[in-house]
């Protein structure tokens, strides 16, 4: 037959009949149509079957990859995921704008809301960058707001650590110190001018 791997073919009709699935005459030539549609990829998918005990021809199914290594997206897939990721970070600045959340706590907590987001789609393309954007975003609503609301946040304390980690939530708690202790009176100059009298 006209562009049949006549090698995966005789390697699919031993399997069958090691399998004791011998193919019949009368689906013979059906199947061997069915392979050759194929084209390049019939020894691939002969390979497939006989490793999965199967006992038809089916499509190459995608493989997962293995632990720890990126799944291979198409270009076609990046784009939509880059067109998502523009959307998104548009949506995010016009409903803090809107709402007038630039320089308010409210825009932690939406920072933490996007963390959760990212978080769940961290086997995208561009994972990193959409990190990056939001860590520069939650730092520049650190900048804006007194840390001690912030430090009475568990839920934002803990974004904190997950961007920055230990060494993050420390400098919150240590600007919210020096916040509290500049806020009260300036207590040595007071006793030390008490003194003096």
């Amino acid at each position: 037959m006209e562009g049949l791997d006549e090698q995966a073919w005789e390697r699919w009709v031993a399997f069958r009949k090691a399998i004791r699935k011998p193919i019949k005459p009368a689906s013979e030539h059906a199947m061997k149509v069915k392979l050759a549609r194929y084209g390049s990829q019939q020894d691939a998918v002969v390979n497939q079957s006989i490793e999965n005990q199967w006992q038809g021809l089916f499509d190459l199914k995608v493989s997962k990859p293995a632990p720890g290594e990126k799944p291979v997206k198409s270009d076609k897939q990046i784009a939509a995921e880059n067109e998502r990721f523009a959307a998104d970070q548009s949506r995010n600045e016009a409903f803090w704008d809107k709402y007038g959340l630039r320089d308010d706590l409210g825009r932690l907590k939406l920072c933490e809301a996007l963390l959760a987001r990212y978080t769940l789609r961290s086997d995208e393309i561009g994972h990193g960058e959409r990190m990056e954007w939001l860590r520069n975003r939650v730092a520049e609503a650190l900048r804006e707001v007194p840390a001690q609301p912030v430090t009475n946040e568990p839920s934002l304390m803990s974004m904190i650590r997950s961007l920055w980690g230990e060494k993050g939530v420390y400098r919150i708690k240590a600007r919210a110190e020096t916040e509290r202790v500049q806020g009260q009176p300036d207590v040595v100059g007071h006793l030390a001018s008490a003194v003096h009298q």
